[in-house]
């Protein structure tokens, strides 16, 4: 009985379809929408050294993003335990923030609109309470108004209508 019971753990094992695949096709997908930021960027005009243009942030964040991209890819395909289950929850909640961020910052100003994506971000977070993402979104927030607006003047308004 314990040798039939070892063939069929092994065969089971034999029969699992490696997982490594999927994670990569995951890092494949962000290396193509780092692509898409590069591009996007490079047309937007990468600017100076002395003056960034519109098109530096999103060219610089495109190689960034491949760079991770291509770890997650390698790291994926080295691995070899089980797979692990997506965290959805986590996952739409980033979509939800990229989407807060494109319908925000245009129409409300930078610090406002990284105030709501950040906090957007963080609210499947449950070891993170509410005072807390309140508290981080506005770190954020004046840590991009600081940087963005302030050391590399970017044409960013912090708050519209002021």
């Amino acid at each position: 009985m314990r040798d039939l019971l070892l063939r069929l753990r092994r065969s089971e094992d034999a029969a699992r379809p490696p997982h490594a695949w999927l994670g990569a096709l995951g890092g494949a997908a962000l290396l193509i929408l780092a692509v898409i930021f590069i591009v996007g960027g490079y047309e937007l005009g990468f600017g100076s050294t002395r003056r960034l243009g519109t098109g530096a942030f999103p060219v610089i964040t495109g190689f960034a993003l491949a760079v991770l991209s291509l770890a997650v890819i390698a790291g994926d395909l080295a691995d070899k335990t089980d797979l692990e289950k997506p965290d959805w929850i986590s996952f739409a909640a980033i979509g939800g923030a990229l989407v807060v961020f494109a319908l925000t910052v245009g129409r409300i100003g930078l610090v406002p609109g990284v105030f709501l994506t950040t906090i957007t971000a963080s609210l499947p977070d449950p070891a993170l309470k509410f005072p807390g993402k309140v508290l981080l979104g506005a770190i954020v927030a004046l840590g991009c108004w600081g940087l963005f607006i302030e050391v590399i003047n970017l044409p960013f308004k912090p708050f519209m209508g002021l």
